[in-house]
């Protein structure tokens, strides 16, 4: 009996907590619902009326499906995803504000409501504020989609996944934001964690990320959208992850949520639960004296200050390292970053210095987890700078190398140019070749170790050497070298360097895999323009002349003297661009690099430079009159 009436007293206190924290935010509601209409909707549907009436253009069915996606994309990305994170931290600050005022406090925890209830009532209020105004206008968007004919699939499932997309990061946002409240003293404290990670932290992750690549030889750390560990615990950074690259043409017609990992939706989910967990568990051990105080609980101060100062550190060390490119500028750069961004935060959150010298015990503790940072790395990692794969377990190495020709590397693209099939991209499979690249590499691992251990800060990462193993279990071991890296290191390690970059790129494999030429068959070319110095023509050879011209171009290319950018400007005679049909159906080579796609596809054209003479090619031309 008593349990039955404790459960009905919580439901009781949840639902007039809950239906008075509706009524409060009710304004915020409206003109959050004003604001989306105008900039979602309202957009979308000039949008596509303007793609309606464009004489220059019929539209089939996939254009505009094409054109509803990028709207949707574009708009939610560039407005409705900053509005939506603006209102939850809004509407959080109107209906836990109490918190951060004595009078109020000490009123609402005079009222015969729990905590929990309490909490749990303003927090689904605000949820409702912020997802009836979604619910609305993405239903609006699909409406929309279906009055111009484009199938449900996209004008429903477009909307949808977007609309969900944002429903899980605004409640993130919004239980991150009263987590935050709960911490904190006042309004101010609360609004300034709040940025203070949100921002800070995935520049913090950027970071370190950056003075591993320039420290370890080697290290390779890919940050894209699919990167969990870059926004961990920022969700209003995270919530615009899936659009970063929205504007790529071949991934114009994916959903919001296809473009996030798995991995990435189960964190958020189980962290939004832990963070709510969190907030109800210390709102119940809050005291209400702690409203106009700096924190209620030291330890968000202690973890905001310390990346804020880690970040700054970090920040000008490599400020100072790329401007003046010595090793101690690093160091003086982390240093007065650091100190200076600590006493910032410190000063920020105590509202002066009274508490500065006492904070410096866990300034000691940065600069203790720093040293140690970079030590490890300084030594190799725990071996990773020297671990390569076993030749066995070694299925296929894809290589890129700085100014190895002038590659046309490019996608292979559907019909529709709505997705990438294949990218063209250097590739060993040849079990020799594997063998000697991994001898070659080796070798000069071995020349980088032995000279330049332990390791300095490298001056840049530009025009990095790239090796990525693809083994056998599925896995891939990346490894990057910038140029300037070796150029300014002993010679016994610039001769490893040139060894393994020319030793790969001379490789026959290596060669006919860089390039879409060698995948091209005589029946994919539509036309083929020359240019040189006086004119341009445009031929349309037969089937045998385009046989005769790819088999030229093939063996000029494998003899370096195509796109070769050692060959001076003045002494280049004709340039080739070749356009190909827009239906092609793949045979040979190309089939095999597409694996098992079976459609028609779009390759795009390419262009290729020649020396003014002695090539195969030029013979060609000579010989049917094409460079006249």
């Amino acid at each position: 009996m008593t349990l039955t009436t404790y459960s009905n007293r919580g439901t009781k206190e949840f639902k007039e907590t809950y239906f008075w924290s509706l009524k409060k935010s009710r304004g915020m509601m409206a003109l959050l619902a004003l604001l989306m209409f105008l900039a979602f909707p309202l957009i979308l549907m000039i949008g596509m009326v303007n793609a309606q009436n464009n004489t220059d253009i019929s539209y089939t069915a996939e254009m505009w499906i094409t054109t509803y996606m990028q709207y949707v994309t574009a708009l939610t990305s560039f407005l409705v995803t900053p509005l939506i994170l603006l209102f939850a931290l809004i509407i959080t600050v109107q209906l836990f504000s109490y918190l951060h005022q004595k009078r109020s406090i000490d009123l609402f925890h005079s009222l015969p409501v729990g905590r929990t209830p309490m909490l749990l009532g303003r927090l689904c209020a605000g949820l409702t504020a912020i997802f009836v105004p979604l619910l609305v206008n993405y239903a609006i968007a699909s409406i929309i989609g279906a009055s111009y004919g484009i199938d449900a699939a996209y004008s429903f499932g477009a909307v949808a996944s977007s609309m969900l997309w944002l429903m899980l990061m605004s409640t993130a946002a919004m239980i991150f934001s009263i987590f935050m409240a709960v911490c904190t003293g006042t309004i101010f404290d609360m609004v300034v964690s709040i940025l203070g990670i949100n921002v800070a932290y995935p520049l913090l992750i950027f970071a370190i990320c950056t003075v591993a690549s320039y420290l370890l030889p080697g290290m390779s750390i890919d940050l894209n959208s699919r990167s969990t560990v870059l926004t961990a615990f920022a969700p209003f950074a995270a919530a615009f992850l899936p659009f970063v690259n929205r504007m790529n043409y071949s991934g114009a017609n994916t959903f919001a949520l296809e473009k996030v990992g798995s991995g990435f939706l189960i964190w958020w989910i189980v962290l939004t639960l832990v963070m709510l967990a969190g907030s109800l568990f210390l709102y119940k051990k809050r005291k209400s004296e702690c409203a106009e105080n700096s924190f209620a609980f030291s330890l968000p101060k202690i973890f905001i200050r310390f990346i804020i100062t880690a970040v700054a550190g970090l920040g000008m060390g490599l400020l100072f390292h790329t401007s003046l490119f010595s090793a101690s500028s690093f160091f003086i750069g982390v240093a007065a970053g650091s100190l200076a961004a600590h006493i910032v935060v410190e000063a920020v959150y105590s509202r002066g210095f009274r508490q500065m010298k006492r904070s410096f015990t866990w300034y000691g503790i940065f600069a203790v987890a720093f040293i140690i940072f970079y030590g490890v790395l300084a030594t190799g990692f725990f071996g990773y700078d020297t671990r390569l794969p076993a030749a066995d377990d070694v299925e296929s190495i894809s290589v890129s190398i700085p100014n190895q020709f002038y590659n046309s590397n490019g996608r292979i693209y559907d019909m529709d140019y709505h997705r990438s099939i294949a990218t063209i991209t250097p590739v060993l499979k040849d079990r020799k070749n594997i063998d000697q690249a991994l001898k070659l590499h080796q070798e000069f691992l071995s020349a980088n170790r032995s000279t330049a251990y332990p390791y300095c800060m490298e001056r840049s990462r530009v025009s990095p050497l790239t090796i990525e193993y693809h083994l056998k279990n599925g896995s891939v071991m990346k490894r990057n070298y910038s140029e300037a890296f070796a150029a300014n290191k002993p010679q016994k390690i610039r001769t490893s360097f040139d060894a393994l970059s020319k030793g790969i790129g001379k490789m026959e494999e290596y060669i006919q895999t860089s390039d879409v030429l060698f995948y091209l068959e005589p029946e994919y070319i539509k036309s083929i323009d020359i240019n040189n110095e006086r004119n341009t023509i445009t031929i349309a050879p037969d089937e045998a002349q385009k046989a005769e011209l790819l088999e030229a171009l093939k063996q000029d290319y494998m003899n370096g003297e195509i796109n070769n950018p050692n060959i001076e400007r003045n002494k280049l005679g004709n340039n080739i661009y070749i356009e190909c049909k827009e239906d092609i159906t793949p045979t040979g080579r190309l089939k095999e690099l597409l694996g098992n796609y079976s459609g028609k596809v779009h390759v795009g054209s390419s262009s290729y430079d020649l020396p003014d003479d002695g090539s195969k090619t030029s013979t060609v031309m000579n010989k049917y009159n094409w460079n006249k």
